[in-house]
């Protein structure tokens, strides 16, 4: 069956892009003006001090603009009583009051070994986390934090409660910036409802979600046989997303020989991938095939956002696909009037190891959830210390998760999930070559999705 349906009013293939993590536009919001600029200097993977300042004054300022919206948190015109709504007071108002009870927000950090704080863009404060209370949630250093407690005078702040700022779901966001392009996707002249209305219409369409695709083994390269046999002979896929780490073993500073990538001999594992696809002609011709490195993987350093594979070790491999893209991790990708974010990291693994509090298991058990809950509040991919995981400072806006994506691809070596959360579907499609071969088939008509 073909994905080509001549009775459609709009060719769906020809709405399907990738953007590229170092081609987003780089915003600020301005904080007076209540918009988004671009910013008048080009990121560089090159940053400088200030990049480092703006990277993180960039952070706050998005997580903040957000929450002064929140209803909780945002005096209604007709109330303006203190009972109506919670008042946030920056950290230097704080002084000249004792024995208050107070709502602080900032960034929860380490300024000196075990002793916490507070930081805002006014200042910091010493918090004593003693006797709180906190819910959800995987709290390292670097995130951003609402708390609550009392102050007094020459003593840190007693924190009696600890959370996240709440998230802004993607439709409030697009009713607030509806113009703005955060992505920098192609433009495209049909009206968004139409666009949702083909989504829904065709609901035979699917996406294919293959993480850990370790190409050095045979296993896997039979089991990817096996898969493509499968939709080769029924419904074919819209696209395969294919995502590292490309082999059993880390690649990153391991002195590869350039010729084994070269596509020379076929041995090479990507010149193998490419003539296995190509013994299937139809999805050859007609998926999208989308290729997302791996934290392990050589290409792009060890650094956050990675690059995508080189064009010198993907030639042969283009020779044999129609429509594929290299991408870089994270990516997005538009489909129709939907966006979708694509991250490989063991993220989960890095965030439970550097808390800072412990993660609160009575209250939520299910590891997946802390972490779905965590980047969607933190309204960011990895909300870790530079030192843990670093990053171009300057290219720190492909990690927003701003506006929310309507679908989050968080490929992880940890347990496969699929969690619903402030209207954004997040799954993890579990490793495939370290398991029993599982995958994930995301239904975009539906928002939904499918272990097998």
């Amino acid at each position: 069956m073909s994905i080509h349906d001549p009775t459609d009013t709009i060719d769906i293939t020809k709405h399907f892009n990738v953007v590229d993590a170092f081609n987003m536009p780089r915003l600020q919001y301005d904080y007076h003006r209540k918009v988004f600029l671009e910013a008048s200097t080009p990121p560089n993977v090159l940053g400088t001090a200030k990049d480092k300042a703006e990277m993180y004054r960039d952070r706050l300022n998005l997580v903040k603009q957000r929450l002064l919206r929140n209803e909780l948190f945002c005096p209604t015109t007709m109330h303006l009583d203190k009972e109506s709504y919670i008042k946030i007071t920056p950290v230097k108002a704080l002084i000249g009051h004792d024995t208050e009870r107070f709502t602080l927000f900032g960034m929860l950090t380490q300024l000196e070994e075990n002793r916490y704080h507070l930081e805002d863009d006014d200042g910091n404060i010493e918090l004593n986390l003693a006797n709180m209370t906190y819910d959800t949630g995987l709290f390292t250093d670097g995130t951003f934090v609402l708390v609550t407690g009392i102050y007094e005078n020459d003593r840190p702040f007693e924190v009696q409660d600890i959370t996240f700022p709440p998230a802004e779901p993607r439709l409030t966001t697009d009713v607030y910036f509806p113009h703005v392009d955060f992505y920098g996707f192609p433009k495209t002249v049909v009206d968004e409802k139409r666009l949702q209305l083909e989504e829904e219409r065709n609901d035979n369409i699917f996406f294919i979600v293959v993480s850990d695709v370790f190409l050095d083994q045979p296993k896997t390269m039979q089991a990817l046989r096996r898969i493509l046999d499968k939709y080769e002979h029924e419904n074919i896929p819209l696209a395969f997303i294919l995502i590292g780490n490309f082999a059993s073993g880390s690649m990153v500073n391991a002195g590869m020989n350039i010729q084994d990538y070269q596509g020379k001999s076929k041995s090479d594992n990507l010149y193998a991938l490419g003539e296995l696809i190509g013994d299937f002609p139809t999805i050859a011709s007609q998926t999208h095939f989308v290729v997302v490195p791996g934290p392990r993987d050589p290409w792009g350093g060890e650094l956050l956002p990675q690059t995508p594979i080189p064009e010198l070790f993907t030639r042969r491999l283009r020779q044999k696909i129609r429509h594929i893209t290299f991408a870089s991790n994270p990516c997005r990708i538009r489909y129709l009037s939907q966006d979708l974010l694509v991250f490989r990291e063991d993220i989960l693994n890095r965030l439970w190891r550097n808390t800072l509090l412990h993660p609160n298991t009575q209250a939520e058990p299910q590891p997946s959830l802390h972490l779905v809950k965590t980047i969607i509040n933190q309204g960011h991919l990895c909300p870790l210390p530079l030192a843990v995981r670093p990053i171009y400072w300057s290219h720190d806006h492909a990690l927003r998760l701003y506006p929310l994506p309507h679908t989050l691809i968080m490929a992880d070596h940890s347990e496969k999930y699929a969690v619903n959360y402030e209207g954004t579907h997040s799954l993890n499609p579990g490793s495939f070559s370290s398991s029993d071969f599982i995958y994930s088939i995301y239904h975009p008509s539906q928002r939904t999705s499918e272990s097998k």
